[in-house]
């Protein structure tokens, strides 16, 4: 059986999407929290929610607690990746901090306010293709990094938007319409088709 050929990455990306300590600003201006490192001053008294994983992941409770000394009342798991219901804890009061993506539109909709994090204990996840090696020919790999040079985070949030608000188009849909906003169309091959890729499982990503 001949080897498998290994992936490689694109080259080029701009847009980012990563995991982020978000308050509300009345819990934001209660404390007097601008980062992480203000929260752990008062953690002690905030429960703060998350995906089950939270609680064991290296950047999770056990990051806070070796990077900022942070160590909440309670931890509440909320199994829905920083989506909705976690939003929804967060504007009801029952969490007081919660693990949310950045790239969620609900952020700006809600006037949440995302910590800095001084001490980089969440990484940024970059949004890059991934191909085997010698897989693609030279002229999709150019069109990848094309589009991912002009492919935004703020991009990313008017996609998440497009897929998970009341509009509710499907990631399939929203890639067409970014590829369209940006001058690319059908005979624009093989970079319309790759985008339609690349863009659809974006805008499906939580």
């Amino acid at each position: 059986m001949p080897p498998r050929p290994q992936p490689c990455w694109i080259d080029c990306a701009a847009a980012e999407n990563k995991d982020a300590m978000v308050v509300t600003s009345g819990t934001a201006e209660q404390y007097g929290l601008t980062s992480i490192a203000d929260l752990a001053e008062v953690c002690g008294e905030l429960v703060i929610a998350g995906p089950p994983e939270f609680a064991e992941r290296a950047y999770g409770l056990d990051g806070l607690e070796e990077k900022y000394g942070c160590v909440p009342e309670s931890f509440e798991p909320i199994n829905d990746g920083g989506g909705p219901l976690t939003v929804q804890a967060l504007l009801d009061g029952d969490v007081d901090v919660a693990d949310i993506f950045t790239t969620t539109p609900a952020i700006a909709e809600n006037d949440l306010v995302v910590l800095e994090d001084p001490e980089n204990n969440f990484i940024a996840q970059q949004v890059l293709p991934l191909a085997a090696a010698d897989r693609l020919p030279q002229e999709a790999v150019d069109a990848l990094n094309e589009l991912s040079g002009k492919l935004t985070t703020e991009d990313l949030v008017e996609l998440n938007r497009r897929v998970g608000g009341e509009d509710q188009v499907s990631p399939a849909d929203a890639a067409q319409e970014w590829l369209s906003t940006n001058g690319y169309h059908a005979e624009d091959r093989p970079l319309a088709v790759v985008g339609h890729e690349v863009l659809g499982a974006g805008a499906s990503m939580r």
